[in-house]
């Protein structure tokens, strides 16, 4: 008889198994993910379609549908230009690895919706 693996050890033996090169891109890959979700729930909030939002942001449908796919790596003048059409902030915020503590941070929201951001 063999003993089951229960799903969540079975995944996490197989990271086990990765070289630090594929550790590092399945870290890129969940923060990737993460973005695409905060992309598309900050354009529901809104209730707008990918169309409408491109329209404001001045981007295509397509780049908008691309972002919230986690199929591109998102700049950070594209996330302010497009957040900042959709009426929301950015910030950054740097923290101690180890800690938590944080370092500084910074309200980017004063690019979002300017000129430049879209240049």
């Amino acid at each position: 008889m063999t003993t089951q693996v229960p799903h969540d050890d079975a995944i996490d033996e197989h990271i086990a198994t990765f070289t630090n090169e594929e550790r590092a891109e399945l870290a890129a890959a969940d923060v990737a993910l993460d973005i695409a979700s905060l992309l598309y729930r900050a354009r529901k909030q809104r209730r707008l379609s990918q169309q409408a939002a491109a329209m404001r942001a001045h981007l295509q449908q397509q780049a908008i549908s691309r972002m919230e796919r986690a199929s591109v790596r998102v700049s950070l003048a594209t996330l302010q230009r497009y957040l900042g059409a959709l009426g929301y902030s950015v910030d950054l915020v740097v923290k101690d690895a180890e800690t938590g503590e944080i370092v500084g941070s910074a309200s980017l929201c004063g690019l979002a919706g300017s000129s430049r951001a879209s240049e």
